[in-house]
């Protein structure tokens, strides 16, 4: 995910809410806003994404978003509202990490903001790796769910063909083969 230094987004969009985005990498002077955001998650977002109650994002999981992997084995994307007269302010996080043992799946995730779940945000989110995933030679995405989370489903058979869907010990395991999904539109 190459940027330009002039322009540091990836891509604008504007939700169905109405609310304007943009898209970027995540960085590692983001780590304070990624915990502060996740702080203000509610208990049933936390749930959904990270499948336990988690009172606070461990610094493990911090590393994985912010740290210094190599673009080619983890793609970690940022997405904020952006403002003129002050920082943009992050309010979603997707990430994709290449599986050593399946060098051509990633593992992914997302988590936006409760006030915007359900306009859009995750899915742009998803799409724009997707499309990142597919130039770095990356086919599949697979994630682990909560059985009945069916909006993080949909988010993920977004952007491809989905080749398993299994609940197994109160976790849903999907795999999807990606197909390019050209310009995204939450």
């Amino acid at each position: 995910m190459t940027q330009d230094p002039a322009n540091p987004y990836l891509l604008r969009a504007t939700l169905s809410g109405g609310l304007r985005v943009a898209l970027r990498p995540l960085r590692g002077t983001d780590r304070e806003a990624v915990a502060s955001g996740f702080r203000h998650l509610s208990a049933d977002s936390r749930l959904a994404r990270f499948l336990e109650p988690m009172p606070r994002l461990p610094d493990h999981d911090l590393d994985l978003l912010v740290g210094a992997q190599p673009e080619d084995e983890r793609l970690a994307l940022a997405l904020v509202w952006p403002r003129n007269s002050c920082a943009d302010v992050l309010i979603g996080v997707g990430r994709a990490i290449r599986l050593p043992d399946r060098p051509d799946t990633a593992d992914v995730g997302v988590v936006v903001a409760d006030e915007i779940q359900g306009q859009g945000a995750g899915r742009l989110i998803v799409r724009v790796l997707a499309d990142a995933a597919l130039a770095l030679g990356l086919i599949r995405f697979t994630g682990v769910l909560l059985p009945t989370n069916d909006a993080s489903a949909r988010m993920l058979a977004s952007v491809g063909t989905v080749e398993s869907d299994t609940v197994s010990q109160g976790q849903r395991e999907m795999t999807v083969l990606l197909r390019p999904v050209g310009p995204p539109s939450p």
